[in-house]
């Protein structure tokens, strides 16, 4: 189940994605690297047709100490601003 849900999620933003893709404008393209007509037809495959990968243990560790780090930052500045007070 928990399996499905992912793959439902990621089906998702895939097709939000590709939405967003259609409505850039040349400035925006031009900074990916994309033309219009790559861009078009990225956003014409179907949301299914995306290159899923699974995340390996690796890259689980790497994930992880993105969304720590971030934390344990702002906490630390809370603190300090806490007891500069």
């Amino acid at each position: 189940m928990r399996d499905f849900l992912k793959r439902v999620k990621q089906y998702r933003q895939t097709y939000y994605s590709r939405q967003l893709l259609k409505e850039l404008d040349a400035y925006a393209l031009k900074d990916l690297g994309l033309s219009r007509s790559e861009a078009l037809r990225e956003a014409r495959r179907p949301f299914w047709d995306c290159n899923t990968h699974e995340v390996g243990p690796e890259e689980e560790r790497t994930l992880f100490a993105y969304r720590v780090v971030p934390l344990v930052f702002v906490a630390g500045l809370g603190l300090a601003t806490y007891l500069s007070f």
